[in-house]
């Protein structure tokens, strides 16, 4: 496979512990190719950074033309640009490529010293800004470009001046967390992670670096920032001392779960995590079915693990299919009902199954104190971070296989991320795969050691349920 190139534009940091050399580690540890495009030899130390050392215009535009020259640009990351002459210069390059552009407003050295001119700001937000797809200040940087302190109204701002998107760093706030706060005018959220005690340099330009990397990957932005979170917070603790600094550890290994950032649309809710009784950590074969009619059959088969999932339904319906879906439950039974979570508390079920859509109404509070069994779908890596969040009894993934049970906006994730999550959530969370799944396809999930496999159509629509059911409850067991 062709690596995708990565365009990385911005200083160079002679001691190497930030800048396009920072950049460059980590596009490369991502499995991609970084095409450097230098801005600037900065003189900086850890006393503050004393000369911008401007690249003169027509050397700049060379070097663009041969970086270019033979690669395609899958993305564009941006970091320091000192002065108007360059900040024009890189405009001209943007309108080139239609591909994510992730700018990190470097406007000064965390260190102190030189800062970039004033007009080189005014020009980024006059100009700049509708050519770029993310940009990442940190809280100070987003005060300096705004004149405002609110980090909501302040990105607001630059989002109706002609922005796409921007990720405000919050590292460097006095918190426990480090809260990034993400807003597209569509979707607003924030990113969270525990600090580490360690003062790491080049962290902003790592954290861009690593979103544009995964956007050239075909990550959705959302999904980009959550793994460039989690790179950030392995990098950070795999970080080794190197003179005075701590510098970022660049990896290619897989993520542990701890990596993984948690994922809120409220502030006042980072932090918060409920405590929901555990489940089995293998549920096995998992239909969801939509009548108590099948959960008297498929209980009269043994099945251990069952969803009741009616859409549509009145009032009195919900009442009287939970209720009886219930009776036909022993305490053996893992029933979970799909949404109706009042109903499901009425009548005292063992779990609810929600979707993430479901989460902004329904009331975790009232399913937790009741001590009914949570299950949350996941279909994306920012998903997850807000299923984790939550702290849910079990986490489902799908869909796995193309799906005709219901119209999914979401690629088929494959066997290789079941896997892959299997490794991920290990003995914490109960991993539950679905969509697309038939007996041959069970049996092919079965070898990557996931828990779970929840089955719509290859039972309902059977020709002999029974059969498939045993034949499934055999594998399974």
């Amino acid at each position: 496979m062709t690596k995708p190139a990565v365009l990385l534009i911005g200083g160079l940091d002679p001691q190497g512990c930030a800048g396009i050399m920072a950049d460059s580690q980590t596009v490369t540890a991502h499995g991609c190719h970084a095409v450097l495009l230098v801005t600037c030899l900065t003189v900086q130390t850890r006393a503050g950074l004393s000369h911008l050392g401007a690249l003169e215009i027509n050397q700049f535009m060379g070097q663009y033309r041969a970086a270019v020259a033979d690669f395609d640009i899958a993305a564009i990351k941006v970091g320091l640009i000192p002065n108007l002459e360059i900040a024009r210069a890189v405009l001209t390059i943007l309108k080139q490529h239609d591909v994510p552009v992730i700018w990190d407003p470097v406007l000064a050295s965390t260190s102190g010293g030189v800062s970039v001119g004033s007009d080189v700001k005014n020009y980024l937000l006059e100009s700049l800004l509708p050519e770029i797809t993310l940009l990442t200040p940190n809280r100070l940087e987003l005060a300096q470009l705004t004149q405002q302190h609110n980090q909501t109204q302040a990105s607001e701002t630059l989002l109706n001046a002609g922005l796409n998107a921007c990720l405000v760093k919050g590292g460097h706030s006095d918190s426990q967390s480090a809260t990034d706060y993400f807003n597209d005018n569509i979707n607003a959220f924030y990113c969270y992670a525990d600090k580490q005690a360690k003062q790491v340099r080049g962290t902003g330009c790592v954290l861009a670096s690593s979103i544009a990397s995964n956007m050239a990957l075909n990550h959705d932005i959302r999904d980009a920032i959550v793994l460039a979170k989690a790179y950030m917070t392995r990098g950070i603790r795999d970080a080794s001392r190197v003179g005075p600094y701590h510098v970022i550890a660049h990896s290619s290994a897989d993520f542990v779960l701890e990596d993984i950032p948690k994922l809120t649309y409220s502030e006042s809710h980072v932090g918060q995590q409920f405590n929901f009784p555990s489940c089995p950590q293998r549920l096995g074969i998992y239909p969801v079915v939509d009548s108590s009619d099948w959960i008297q059959k498929l209980n009269e088969e043994g099945v251990k693990t069952i969803q009741l999932r009616i859409k549509n339904a009145t009032e009195d319906q919900k009442h009287r299919e939970i209720k009886k879906a219930i009776s036909y439950c022993d305490d053996s039974v893992a029933f979970f009902v799909n949404d109706y979570w009042q109903v499901a508390i009425e009548h005292q079920a063992y779990g609810v199954h929600l979707g993430q859509e479901d989460l902004h109404d329904a009331s975790l509070i009232e399913i937790e104190q009741a001590g009914l069994r949570l299950g949350i779908s996941t279909h994306s890596y920012w998903e997850l971070a807000r299923a984790l969040a939550i702290n849910p009894s079990y986490i489902a993934l799908g869909p796995v296989f193309q799906t005709t049970s219901k119209v999914m906006p979401w690629a088929p994730q494959g066997v290789e991320r079941v896997e892959q999550w299997t490794r991920l959530l290990g003995d914490i969370y109960p991993l539950v795969a679905i969509g697309g799944i038939n007996q041959h396809r069970a049996e092919q999930l079965h070898k990557t050691g996931v828990g779970s496999v929840a089955m719509i159509s290859a039972i309902t629509k059977a020709q002999d349920y029974k059969k498939v059911m045993q034949d499934l409850l055999a594998l399974w067991s």
